[in-house]
């Protein structure tokens, strides 16, 4: 019995000008990364780095490595205290960011009511406003109506009110079909509980987009929390941070060590949600 072999095709030979274009264009990526990622690497090694030697030696890495400056930042500086107080504003802020958003782009995206596209209209404008713009009202506002100056309260608050998140959340909200609504609204769910049970289970993957749009946000913010928050008890990691520069000197050792410090946790959250990232932000990019 004869075995019949199939030839596998021969692959096919690209033009010398394509491998060179490609190649080309690798190069030019590859040190694009590089730049990108070469201030994180000095950071990572001035970090370890005694003061002398950071200052006088131009060398990457260290020739005495030691670990003295996290000690010290962690010792002398209220830095434990700041990092709670990010953590507890980060947190806070996403969360009511993202219900608010969510409830906000339901209304938009499902509910038909008068002057919608006109107030729609005028939540997108907002975005095209700088913050420096509406800081000074908005600080007078919060520390006058609410007396949440040199509170965190006056950081969380802010929260509430999120254009971008609108935007992104009824950009996606508009693809789930109003016959499931209607469906649920014929077996007697109430509207609460269709947005509990039925539209929020869909748009995980928007929400955590926003989530983690709103906590790298919110982590790294420094001039509104430098506005609303006076006492060294408040304050929060990058204006602990900025502490460690005067007009004589700055400890740019434990700058870097306390930057490690601020970086890790949200290098650690972004590699968890990193997934569920891409692919909100891919869902919601193709309805238009």
């Amino acid at each position: 019995m004869a075995v019949i072999s199939e030839a596998r095709p021969a692959r096919r030979r690209l033009p010398r000008r394509i491998l060179i274009s490609q190649s080309l264009i690798q190069i030019f990526l590859l040190g694009m990364v590089v730049v990108a990622i070469f201030p994180f690497i000095w950071m990572i090694f001035a970090s370890l780095k005694p003061f002398k030697e950071l200052v006088e030696s131009r060398a990457l890495l260290p020739e005495t490595w030691t670990l003295r400056n996290y000690e010290e930042i962690l010792g002398r500086v209220n830095f434990v205290a700041a990092f709670r107080n990010s953590i507890v504003s980060a947190v806070s802020v996403t969360v009511v960011s993202v219900f608010t958003s969510s409830v906000m782009g339901y209304i938009f995206s499902k509910y038909r009511f008068v002057g919608k596209e006109i107030l729609f209209t005028i939540i997108l404008s907002t975005m095209m406003v700088p913050f420096a713009v509406i800081m000074v009202p908005l600080y007078i506002t919060i520390a006058n109506s609410f007396g949440l100056a040199d509170h965190l309260g006056g950081i969380i608050i802010t929260g509430f009110y999120t254009a971008f998140g609108i935007f992104l959340m009824r950009q996606f909200m508009e693809s789930i079909p109003f016959e499931l609504i209607d469906a649920a609204r014929i077996d007697g769910a109430s509207e609460w509980r269709i947005f509990f049970t039925l539209v929020l289970p869909m748009s995980l993957s928007p929400m955590s987009a926003l989530a983690v749009f709103v906590y790298l946000f919110n982590w790294d913010s420094f001039l509104w929390p430098l506005i609303v928050l006076n006492s060294q008890d408040n304050q929060t990691l990058p204006l602990v941070l900025a502490g460690l520069r005067n007009l004589w000197w700055t400890r740019y050792e434990m700058w870097a060590a306390g930057s490690m410090l601020t970086v890790v946790p949200v290098m650690a959250i972004y590699a968890f949600a990193s997934r569920y990232f891409i692919r909100g932000i891919a869902m919601t990019g193709l309805k238009a």
